[in-house]
């Protein structure tokens, strides 16, 4: 997945988010343009895939291959990452790097950077926030809601009854800021 400012050699400059999947000796490129409301692909580019078998390529494209395109894993991953650039930030890879940058562990950092990308996602409206955590960070949505689960216990994050979401409390706030003031 890789955000593209220059797609498919257009005209003029396009800002969007693009997944390519390999389906068989096809290359399948999806991109969605950052202005979306939706988390489905705008775009499907279908082409052979560099190391394809030349007799499988020149079978052409079937419905088979069609089918076995997978948009819903394209919507899950990537609908979220492209609200976020939409709403101008950059924080996925911000988020990776702190959470690279932290000790193993459910430290205090580690849940307050985790409750404020959360409560984020929550704002710009993703639908399962515990789901694009799990897409972006690669921990199971299980470990993710024990981790929330720590973060409120803890008094980094508060509760909302029923669904997802709640507000940052000023020890969270605070802890990033110190973060980010160790990083200056």
């Amino acid at each position: 997945m890789t955000n593209t400012n220059d797609h498919g050699g257009s005209a003029t400059p396009r800002a969007g988010v693009e997944q390519v999947q390999h389906i068989g000796a096809w290359k399948v490129t999806l991109w969605l343009p950052l202005d979306s409301t939706s988390g489905n692909p705008r775009e499907i580019r279908i082409e052979p895939h560099e190391e394809a078998d030349p007799q499988e390529v020149a079978r052409g494209i079937t419905s088979t291959i069609l089918r076995q395109i997978d948009t819903a894993k394209f919507a899950a991953e990537v609908g979220p990452l492209a609200r976020l650039a939409l709403a101008g930030q950059q924080p996925v890879e911000d988020f990776r790097e702190k959470l690279a940058g932290l000790p193993r562990g459910l430290s205090d950092e580690y849940l307050a950077i985790l409750s404020a990308f959360y409560v984020r996602l929550v704002e710009i409206g993703e639908t399962a926030p515990i789901q694009a955590l799990e897409n972006v960070i690669g921990t199971k949505q299980a470990t993710l809601k024990g981790h929330l689960r720590a973060a409120r216990q803890r008094g980094f994050l508060t509760k909302v009854e029923g669904k997802a979401g709640g507000k940052l409390t000023d020890k969270a706030i605070e802890t990033v800021k110190g973060i980010k003031s160790e990083e200056a």
